[in-house]
C-alpha cells in the first residue's frame, strides 16, 4: 500500500470510532394529518409535545402512556391553531404514543402507537 492509500483508511477508520463512540439523540415521533406527537431523548422523554400542523380548524391531540402508570392514556390537546405546539408537565418517561386530530362529529383520528 502507498503512504495515501495508508493516511484514507486510518481516516475511515477515525471517523467510524467517532460516530460509534458518540452517543445518538433519538426522539419519538409520531404524525397523523394535522397533528405531531414528539418527546426528546435530551429531557429523558419526560415531555410530551403537541404540535397543529394544519389549518383545519381542528385540534391537535396527542395521547401517551408513561411508564409509572401503565395502561392510563393521558391526552395532551393543542387548541392554540396552526403552527402551535403545547407541551405537558414533567413526569416519568413517555412509554408509548400517538397523534390525533380532532374530528367533527366522529371520533378522533389517529395514527400508529410509537414506542420508546
Amino acid at each position: 500500500m502507498n503512504k495515501k492509500t495508508v493516511l484514507r483508511a486510518a481516516g475511515l477508520a477515525l471517523g467510524a470510532g467517532a460516530m460509534l463512540a458518540s452517543a445518538p439523540a433519538f426522539a419519538l415521533s409520531a404524525t397523523t394529518t394535522g397533528s405531531k406527537l414528539t418527546t426528546s431523548s435530551d429531557e429523558g422523554h419526560k415531555i410530551a409535545r403537541v404540535y397543529d400542523t394544519s389549518a383545519d380548524s381542528r385540534s391537535a391531540k396527542g395521547e401517551y402512556e408513561r411508564q409509572a402508570s401503565p395502561n392510563t392514556i393521558k391526552n395532551l390537546w393543542n387548541k392554540s391553531g396552526n403552527g402551535t405546539v403545547v407541551k405537558s408537565a414533567t413526569g416519568s418517561k413517555i412509554a408509548k404514543g400517538r397523534a390525533c386530530r380532532q374530528e367533527q362529529a366522529a371520533p378522533d383520528s389517529c395514527g400508529a402507537w410509537k414506542f420508546n
